[in-house]
């Protein structure tokens, strides 16, 4: 049983099967599900496109990596730098994800003469429904807690008190859901906030407006940028939570790396949300008739 657990089951005697990678795994499966199936009324054909849901998810793991460790972790980087390769030992930083994912799908788009817009307002709603399963895996893994804090008088622990893993208190007071590892990849044996399942919640939340956002859309971009600012507003609340220093803090004495990198982000929102506010909506696509592939085929 792996439940608040990194390893989920072990086939045989050496194969682990990682709860953290088999989320991830989920997450891209449902944000790649969810983008195939919007992308004609986004004006886009969706069969070219599954290509770029593996070069952008992909894109997004090193982006994510490769901030972490420009910022969080430099020295070990240096000292190994094998370790950007051994993605079990964590190390992601999900703004490095949307910056490199980004500019990936914006190239992919340029390069298959699509629309650019279209296509980040097309997917920014599916990676917030990403990240919100993605988290689950953090939850599995225990990394991206919270910071310690106590377990409120009268909670009562959702798990039976020989569970091996863990403790999970759930109380009618704030902060109403306490947890605990004795397995993981963050602090361990202590009650600490769930920031990993606030910021689930969050990013489907997230998902749900931008989709409807997305629905309504008066100009292509506008859903993309509303992403930039919605995302670095959330995120910098929760940091202000979080108990893992792993992922960089102290930046001008105050701000973590995702809270520093976040004022940029939320600037380069608004920017793509007024300097695309001309651009008209991708009108949905059509789907081909006979006539047209017949007319295509003796073109």
């Amino acid at each position: 049983m792996a439940f608040m657990w990194p390893t989920l089951l072990t086939i045989g005697d050496a194969l682990p099967v990682h709860t953290w990678g088999l989320m991830i795994t989920l997450a891209f499966l449902a944000a790649a599900l969810v983008a195939h199936a919007r992308a004609d009324r986004a004006g886009v054909d969706g069969d070219r496109l599954v290509g770029l849901y593996l070069v952008t998810f992909l894109a997004g793991l090193a982006g994510s990596r490769l901030l972490h460790f420009t910022m969080a972790e430099p020295e070990r980087f240096f000292r190994d730098p094998l370790v950007y390769l051994r993605f079990w030992e964590g190390g992601f930083a999900f703004w490095g994800g949307v910056v490199l994912g980004g500019l990936t799908a914006i190239l992919w788009a340029r390069w298959r003469k699509l629309p650019v817009w279209a296509l980040t307002d097309l997917l920014a709603p599916p990676v917030m429904l990403g990240l919100a399963i993605g988290r689950i895996g953090c939850f599995f893994a225990g990394c991206c807690h919270g910071r310690a804090c106590p377990v409120p008088e009268g909670a009562a622990n959702l798990l039976p008190a020989d569970f091996s893993g863990g403790a999970l208190w759930v109380s009618s007071s704030p902060p109403f859901v306490v947890e605990m590892f004795h397995h993981g990849m963050g602090m361990r044996d202590t009650p600490m906030l769930p920031t990993h399942l606030w910021e689930c919640a969050a990013a489907f939340v997230l998902f749900l407006v931008l989709s409807w956002a997305w629905r309504r859309r008066r100009h292509d971009g506008q859903v993309f940028g509303l992403l930039l600012v919605l995302y670095a507003v959330v995120r910098a609340v929760i940091e202000l939570f979080r108990g893992d220093t792993v992922r960089g803090v102290g930046w001008f004495g105050h701000l973590s790396t995702s809270q520093l990198v976040g004022i940029p982000m939320f600037l380069l929102g608004l920017l793509v949300i007024a300097l695309t506010r001309h651009t008209p909506v991708t009108p949905p696509r059509t789907a081909p008739t006979d006539d047209d592939l017949l007319d295509d085929e003796e073109g």
